[in-house]
C-alpha cells in the first residue's frame, strides 16, 4: 500500500501537471489569497471519481496546457482575476490533474493509494509555489515571478501548439 502511495506521488511530477499547478501556484499567490486550495482539492477528489468510473481517453493534458498558459498570462500581465475565476481555474486544474493521472495499479486499494499519493503531491506542490510566490514582496523578486510565468506560459503554448497540430 505504500508502494502505491509513494508511486502516486512520483506520477505527479509530469511536465503538464507541473506547468499547470506551478502557474496556478503563482497565480494565487500573486493575489495573496490560498482561498482557491478548496476548489483544487475538490477538483482533485471529483477528477478521481471520474476515473474510478473507468473513463477511457480524455483530453485532460491539452485542458493542463491550457489552463497552464491562462494562468501564466494573467501572472504575466500582474492581472489579479476575481476570485471566482481563481476558484474555477484550480477546480479546472484539479480535475485534469486527477483526470490526467490514471492509477497503474491491479487491485483497488493500491489504486485509491496511488490517487491520494498523487493529490497529495499536487496540493503540497501548489501550496508551496503559492506561498513562495506570495512571499515576492520586492519588485525584483515580484519580476523574478513574472519572468518564471512567462516561461512557463511559453511553453506551455508552444507544446498545446504542437498537440493541437496533429
Amino acid at each position: 500500500m505504500i508502494a502505491a502511495f509513494l508511486a502516486g506521488l512520483w506520477q505527479f511530477f509530469l511536465p503538464t501537471h507541473l506547468l499547470a499547478v506551478g502557474a496556478l501556484g503563482l497565480l494565487i499567490g500573486q493575489g495573496r489569497r490560498v482561498v482557491p486550495l478548496a476548489p483544487f482539492g475538490l477538483g482533485l477528489v471529483a477528477g478521481a471519481l471520474v476515473i474510478a468510473s473507468a473513463v477511457r481517453e480524455t483530453p485532460a493534458a491539452t485542458a493542463l496546457l491550457a489552463i497552464a498558459a491562462l494562468a501564466g498570462a494573467l501572472v504575466v500581465l500582474a492581472w489579479a482575476p476575481l476570485r471566482w475565476l481563481n476558484a474555477m481555474l484550480a477546480l479546472a486544474a484539479g480535475g485534469a490533474v486527477a483526470l490526467n493521472s490514471p492509477p497503474h495499479a491491479l487491485t483497488i486499494p493500491a489504486a485509491i493509494a496511488m490517487q491520494i499519493g498523487a493529490g497529495v503531491a499536487a496540493l503540497g506542490t501548489l501550496v508551496l509555489v503559492a506561498l513562495i510566490a506570495s512571499r515576492a514582496a520586492r519588485p525584483w523578486q515580484q519580476i523574478g515571478v513574472r519572468v518564471v510565468a512567462s516561461w512557463i506560459t511559453a511553453s506551455a503554448i508552444l507544446v498545446l501548439a504542437l498537440r493541437l497540430a496533429r
